[in-house]
């Protein structure tokens, strides 16, 4: 009886660790949606006794296997991400867990089952720590369904084929099997976690490209603006001499109001400028004046309402896709048919290190929703042309900051707050007097 009590001693205090394991491998993947320390020991305190209870339970083998299962999958709601990943990983790590328990060849005394006990914890942290060590892209990101499918049938089946071998009595005679069977199946599991970790990956590294791609062609399109208007300045300096003496003999020869119509003139040449925005921050002015030119192709008014300091500290990729995906999505709906006056109103304002981007456009399709409330695409390719504002979302919530949707009386409306976004020093004076700058195309 000593033996025993002993035995399941050894089996509560060493399945404190368990918590700690899941929460880790979760956290590496995922942020937790809860802040309070107090209330993450609570919910995983209620786990462990949950647990505890179900190893003291008379329910048979599939039963405890189903509940323990339920409870990491329910646990992984407490974490930020998409349900599919969090579920996958939810069964990879009860797989690692039940494996880890398996590999330890079989015992018949209280002191080789409590080392035993201690050795399959240690086991679990070191996989984890191994998984989340090679895996990088692990959590984010979309798979075809044959890697999903992969991604959740082999844990089930890993779980449920240590079960079955369990049960095997002709096995339970080569206690040497139960290490090699688990390895194995763990090994096959690893690998498809990694395979997986791979695409994404590869599928992070052409999202990469195409955003270089995307603000090289911005870059390009302000450099030749701004080529464009050193061309106008040089040239206007050039005739600027032979501008006044025709303009001396105009008046001198009693010709003012032809002498007015050459000063309209002349100041209408200094004032033009090749592109509207001119905020002084060449990543807003590049995005901007490169969809206002697409705007103006297509006939749609650009409305522009800026007031920033010309040296903020922004992120490139963060700008880009926010700025590029929205602004893209404006002006598609705004070419739709069926609009009588399409414009896009941007803007865009700074205050107390806070970045706040209004975006306003007409719209005359139906707005479409997804079973979790989210926006789809109308498109016919909606796989392509859903990533736009998955992608936006995911950034701004990556960046800790916050944004928000909302469409009434034919008139779309999205919002943006980006925080702790600094000024250079010496510009951080200036900025307080900026006033906005309002463009009608």
């Amino acid at each position: 009886m000593d033996n025993i009590i002993l035995e399941e001693l050894a089996y509560a205090i060493t399945l404190v660790a368990l918590p700690f394991i899941i929460h880790y491998f979760y956290s590496r993947y995922f942020v937790c949606r809860v802040e309070s320390k107090l209330v993450i020991h609570v919910i995983y305190s209620v786990y462990y006794l949950f647990v505890l209870l179900l190893h003291f339970s008379p329910f048979p083998s599939l039963w405890l296997i189903s509940l323990n299962t339920g409870c990491i999958v329910l646990l992984s709601f407490f974490y930020k991400g998409n349900v599919k990943w969090r579920i996958g990983a939810a069964l990879f790590i009860f797989a690692l867990i039940v494996l880890s328990d398996a590999a330890m060849a079989a015992v018949y005394t209280t002191s080789g089952y409590i080392i035993s006990l201690f050795l399959s914890k240690i086991m679990m942290f070191i996989l984890v720590q191994m998984t989340t060590r090679f895996t990088k892209s692990f959590g984010a990101g979309s798979l075809s369904i044959w890697y999903w499918i992969g991604l959740v049938c082999f844990p089930f089946i890993s779980i449920f084929g240590v079960v079955l071998l369990n049960d095997n009595l002709t096995l339970r005679n080569y206690p040497v099997f139960y290490p090699v069977i688990s390895s194995g199946m763990f090994l096959i599991n690893f690998l498809i976690i990694l395979l997986c970790d791979r695409v994404l990956c590869i599928q992070s590294a052409h999202h990469k490209n195409y955003l270089l791609e995307q603000q090289n062609s911005y870059y390009i399109n302000q450099y030749q603006l701004t080529k464009e208007r050193q061309e106008e300045v040089f040239k206007f300096q050039h005739d600027f001499k032979n501008i006044l003496l025709g303009l001396r003999a105009q008046l001198q020869a009693g010709e003012g109001k032809t002498s007015l119509k050459e000063v309209d003139k002349l100041l209408g040449i200094i004032e033009q400028t090749s592109g509207s925005c001119n905020s002084g921050s060449i990543l807003i002015d590049s995005i901007i004046n490169y969809k206002e030119q697409v705007a103006k192709k297509l006939g749609i008014s650009f409305y522009l309402d800026i007031s920033i300091p010309p040296q903020l500290e922004l992120n490139t990729s963060i700008i880009s896709i926010i700025l590029g995906n929205t602004l893209d999505n404006a002006i598609e709906a705004c070419n739709q048919p069926g609009i009588a006056k399409p414009y896009v109103k941007f803007q865009m304002h700074y205050l107390n290190e806070t970045l706040f981007i209004r975006i306003q456009n007409p719209y005359q399709h139906k707005i479409r929703k997804n079973r979790y409330g989210e926006l789809t695409s109308t498109k016919n390719n909606k796989r392509i042309h859903g990533i736009g504002l998955k992608s936006v979302q995911k950034i701004v919530e990556e960046s800790d900051g916050i944004w928000d949707i909302s469409y009434e009386n034919q008139l779309f409306q999205i919002e943006f707050c980006l925080f702790n976004i600094e000024t250079s020093h010496q510009f951080q004076r200036a900025s307080q007097h900026f006033e906005p700058v309002d463009v009608i195309l």
